[in-house]
């Protein structure tokens, strides 16, 4: 164990919970004129496109649509979101990467696409220098859950059934490649096991899949299946969080169940496309935090467990460049093992 919290939680920890109190209640950073001064005046179909790299439905694709409907109030064009899901994320990613830098279109997805995806596979576009980021939108922690007919009560439980028949437990990815993904990865190398992992178009249909028992568990950002253990239609094993969650007092956390200090916390950001000119990025910045301040948007993400918060497009580099650094082994290990 190193003074991080053990090496899975030092891969898999969000870098910058230090940010978290500052960034939410930081102002503008410019005002309200100049905002709307550096925002485009109109685009290709009369709407910027949010384009999002999963299914309708789960909570990404929610935060994208609340962003929408502020987005079209406050910069006076309207907003809509574009679901590209499939390819590993691969086809959302690229899209934006290759479309013109005149905040017309942008991209709304887990930094883990950055972060994680490039060290799995060849991608068609370069992630740091194709995309700007823009600002971390909420944090998600990760939750294992299971489907009731599996009689699966705690991680432990998981575990053991694994170990018992390598082939008899099936875990639903969301998004390959993905952070989501990565946390299953490293909870099968630290308890020893193999899952049967089955693969999905995002957050939504996973959890859909799970709650009709056609997948026994899944690994999920908690936003997508909240609601179902709430209405206890998935049982929750445990939380990748280094605290259990608010809104499950009772379900440990995977190192109180036993298996490492795994903590792993998604990251919904946003990105442009690169050479979008920095007076355009400052306000695009500045109005997406002042959407992020509102109650109506900010409440209902608390209520499903994501925590929303802001950085300035250099912290937000910066902070990519310290989740690199951690992720990067644990996704080239992953990727060489065929994880």
């Amino acid at each position: 164990m190193d003074s991080e919290g053990g090496p899975l939680g030092a891969l898999l920890a969000s870098p910058m919970r230090g940010l978290l109190a500052a960034t939410l209640l930081a102002g503008l950073l410019t005002n309200p004129l100049t905002a709307a001064a550096q925002s485009p005046k109109s685009c290709p179909g009369g709407a910027v496109r949010l384009v999002v790299p999963v299914a309708p439905g789960g909570p990404m694709d929610r935060l994208a649509r609340s962003l929408a409907e502020r987005l079209t109030v406050s910069r006076g064009l309207p907003h809509v979101v574009e679901n590209r899901s499939g390819g590993m994320t691969i086809l959302a990613w690229d899209a934006v990467a290759k479309a013109a830098p005149d905040g017309c279109t942008l991209l709304i997805a887990s930094t883990s696409g950055r972060t994680v995806l490039p060290f799995q596979v060849k991608l068609p576009y370069d992630p740091a220098r194709d995309l700007l980021p823009v600002t971390p939108l909420a944090d998600v922690p990760q939750l294992f859950v299971a489907h009731p007919s599996t009689r699966m009560k705690s991680l432990g439980d998981l575990v053991e059934r694994a170990r018992q028949d390598p082939q008899g437990v099936s875990m639903a990815i969301p998004s390959p490649g993905a952070l989501t993904h990565l946390a299953a990865v490293a909870l099968q190398r630290e308890a020893g096991i193999r899952l049967v992992e089955v693969p999905y178009r995002g957050g939504a249909p996973a959890a859909l899949a799970v709650r009709a028992g056609e997948v026994a568990a899944m690994s999920a950002d908690v936003g997508a299946v909240l609601p179902l253990v709430q209405a206890g239609e998935l049982v929750p094993l445990a939380t990748a969080s280094a605290r259990r969650l608010p809104q499950l007092p009772q379900v440990p956390t995977v190192a109180e169940a036993g298996f490492g200090d795994l903590e792993a916390v998604n990251v919904y950001a946003m990105f442009a496309p690169a050479g979008l000119p920095p007076a355009a990025l400052r306000a695009l910045h500045a109005e997406v935090e002042a959407a992020l301040l509102q109650p109506e948007i900010r409440l209902p993400l608390l209520a499903i467990g994501m925590v929303p918060r802001t950085a300035t497009p250099a912290a937000f580099a910066a902070e990519l460049t310290e989740q690199v650094r951690r992720l990067e082994p644990l996704a080239r290990q992953a990727a060489q093992a065929g994880l």
